[in-house]
């Protein structure tokens, strides 16, 4: 049997290491579109800061021949064939397979209502060799970049920089930042420490064009302003990388793969997982992309499994953030909608949402104490109502949660 998998991000490589260790024998064809070993997108960050490449290439720079797979690096993927089973690549290379993974992951996304994104000089954080774009460019000093887009990405983006030593402004159109996933109280304790960070924060404000010929020479902001630097980042969000897949007759709806709870696409040799894959969200309910590493890892080990004929579904999950450059911790978790349970003291901020007498999501600033208990009962769906009142009391355990119920 060949296995072809198509990316060899975290999802992509743990199915083929899975495979592997349970004994499979057969073809392994991996295509990776950046002719590099298999990295891990989730590292760039600690790269960036730490230069830690054992962390980047988390099973090592030989993996594809330590495991013998047939890795195809600088070869991208430009369309599939359901029905006659093959795959083929932009340099016009044809492979055939009897079991299809797509785990092609996801690149940063500059939406239309951004003009001149197509000009070159914005350089791609989500990759190695964005990163290392910026490492050169830190290395020459007094260096200052303009980051679009004030979203997670853009903050994480924006704290690397600056503890590299380059002056980043990071742009938000809202008038708080990280708007998807923190309101405005939250966020104000994020703009304060990234300020005291050396990070210029502008709220309300938009990029409206990259000017310049060939290359990006300034933005032009919604309100006139022209900002100029030594480098420019689009951080306004990720964009499933499933172009190749369109018009193939694999269900997709332009922008993720829906799949079942076995993490197969309409194909019952075609599997998705990681970044592409639509799957249900634990609270919510809803079709979704997480985005996370430990979901890609878990989605790899599954689809793996599934190729073999083991039926294993794949584990429900919600949203999961943290911001590891503050100069506190900070955990975003699930969706922040219900009555609202809050502690407040100086330099932390613990806030508990509550729908249906079960936990739906949580932010703890400063202080992350009970975070693995909370996780526990949103995981489990646990029935709150007998204790919700005493869940940021500094006494809440599990053991209090066992005298509840007596």
């Amino acid at each position: 049997m060949r296995i072809v998998i198509i990316g060899s991000g975290p999802a992509g490589l743990t199915a083929a290491l899975t495979l592997r260790k349970r004994n499979f024998r057969g073809t392994i064809d991996i295509f990776s579109a950046e002719n590099v070993p298999p990295y891990s997108p989730a590292a760039l960050g600690e790269y960036l800061i730490n230069d830690q490449k054992n962390l980047l290439y988390w099973q090592g720079q030989d993996v594809c021949s330590r495991y013998d797979f047939n890795c195809f690096l600088g070869e991208k993927v430009a369309a599939v064939d359901p029905d006659k089973q093959y795959v083929l690549t932009e340099n016009n290379r044809k492979r055939k397979f009897d079991r299809l993974l797509i785990a092609s992951g996801s690149s940063l996304y500059i939406p239309p209502v951004v003009k001149g994104a197509d000009k070159k000089g914005i350089t791609n954080f989500k990759n190695i060799f964005g990163a290392q774009q910026i490492k050169d460019m830190a290395r020459q000093g007094n260096k200052s970049a303009v980051i679009v887009g004030g979203g997670f990405l853009g903050v994480e983006i924006a704290l690397c920089l600056a503890k590299i030593g380059i002056k980043p402004s990071i742009l938000n159109r809202r008038g708080w930042i990280m708007p998807r996933l923190l309101d405005k109280e939250t966020a104000g304790y994020v703009v304060e420490d990234l300020e005291n960070q050396g990070v210029n924060v502008m709220l309300n404000t938009e990029g409206n064009r990259f000017t310049g010929e060939r290359k990006v020479e300034s933005l032009v902001t919604s309100d006139g302003r022209e900002l100029t630097a030594d480098f420019y980042i689009a951080a306004t969000g990720v964009k499933p990388n499933i172009d190749f897949i369109i018009d193939s007759g694999i269900e997709n709806d332009g922008w993720g793969i829906p799949v079942n709870r076995y993490l197969q696409t309409n194909y019952q040799n075609i599997y998705a997982c990681g970044d592409v894959a639509q799957t249900e969200d634990l609270v919510t309910g809803e079709m979704t992309i997480h985005g996370l590493h430990t979901v890609a890892v878990n989605h790899g080990q599954r689809a793996a499994l599934n190729i073999l004929g083991a039926e294993r579904k794949y584990q429900k999950q919600f949203s999961t953030n943290s911001l590891k450059e503050l100069s506190y911790k900070l955990m975003v978790v699930g969706k922040l909608e219900g009555e609202e349970i809050k502690y407040k003291d100086k330099g932390v901020l613990r806030k508990i949402y509550i729908k249906n007498n079960k936990i739906n999501g949580f932010v703890l600033l400063g202080d992350i104490s009970n975070a693995g208990l909370f996780f526990s009962l949103m995981k489990k769906r646990k029935n709150i109502k007998y204790y919700k009142d005493y869940l940021l009391d500094k006494n809440f355990n599990q053991a209090f949660i066992m005298t509840r119920y007596i």
